[in-house]
């Protein structure tokens, strides 16, 4: 059989510009059914390697700079080597037979390689008795087709406030933040602190973009739009409560987005500790300051 050389060339040529063209649409595809699958198969490979105690391979699904606020932790752990131990030492003691499923509610692409995402987990034991459960907010960066974690937040839900055993546990806390955009995050904590305080709820859901999320683990759900945050918040106003709230972290994301973790503790109005806990938040950034996009804050649930 002979070839024409020629046409086996243009034959070879039509093939390749058309992979590429195929790769550049998948690429250029931002809608949010994409950004869900992304997260689903991101989840998959966290559940599969929770459930193979590879704590090398739940390490690398993180960013090399990546924070991880959980509410088994008092503090954030940075960096892809920090959070790998902080697996191998999790799969050694109290998650040493579970297993973890995750469920995405909502994910999107806030710009072409930034995806943020909300669900809910459920961690079961070897006898599939659901041990822990809550909800996470998260942030991801896109590198080719695969997701790579750039900020993990996620807590146990708290439907009738902190454990006891958990709220016995000396209060930990680490340094404030003072590096670049400080004036910024700490603005917009102490925008939320001060209108919470003052009941003035309206103050804290113009605090979210119009279509903002809110994951806070005593809510016990997550829930979706400005209008639904606020109706929430008077639902839920607890009367003589004091917030405070500060930040650990910040990061800007580049195209108007940003990331930010902390703490916050209540108080009664007798002064007395209540509650304490950590919060990761993912922001847009506005002529007007920060607004939030994805709001998760959940209660300290160690011992």
């Amino acid at each position: 059989m002979k070839y024409d050389l020629k046409s086996v060339c243009l034959a070879a040529c039509l093939t390749l510009l058309f992979s590429c063209s195929d790769q550049a649409q998948q690429n250029s595809d931002q809608s949010n059914s994409r950004a869900l699958t992304l997260v689903d198969n991101y989840s998959e490979s966290f559940s599969a390697n929770w459930a193979s105690k590879n704590a090398e391979a739940m390490g690398n699904l993180y960013a090399e700079d990546a924070v991880r606020i959980v509410s088994t932790r008092q503090t954030p752990e940075y960096g892809r080597e920090a959070i790998t131990a902080q697996f191998e030492e999790d799969f050694g003691g109290n998650f040493d037979t579970t297993e973890i499923q995750a469920t995405t509610s909502k994910a999107k692409f806030l710009s072409s390689e930034i995806v943020v995402a909300t669900g809910t987990y459920s961690v079961t034991d070897n006898a599939g008795r659901v041990i822990n459960q809550g909800l996470w907010g998260n942030a991801f960066k896109l590198e080719g087709d695969t997701l790579t974690m750039l900020m993990e937040s996620a807590g146990d839900s708290t439907p009738d406030g902190m454990r006891q055993a958990s709220l016995s546990t000396p209060e930990v806390t680490d340094q404030p933040y003072e590096g670049p955009g400080a004036n910024l995050v700490n603005d917009g904590v102490s925008a939320y602190v001060l209108n919470t305080n003052t009941g003035n709820f309206s103050g804290v859901a113009d605090l979210f973009m119009p279509e903002g999320i809110q994951a806070v683990s005593n809510n016990n759900r997550i829930i979706f739009g400005r209008d639904d945050i606020l109706e929430a918040i008077n639902q839920n106003a607890v009367a003589g409560i004091e917030l405070d709230a500060w930040s650990y972290g910040y990061r800007d994301l580049g195209n108007s987005i940003a990331i930010g973790w902390g703490g916050y503790r209540q108080l009664d109005d007798s002064g007395a500790l209540i509650e304490y806990g950590l919060w990761g938040n993912i922001w847009e950034i506005t002529t007007d300051g920060l607004k939030l996009v994805i709001e998760r804050a959940g209660a300290f649930s160690g011992e």
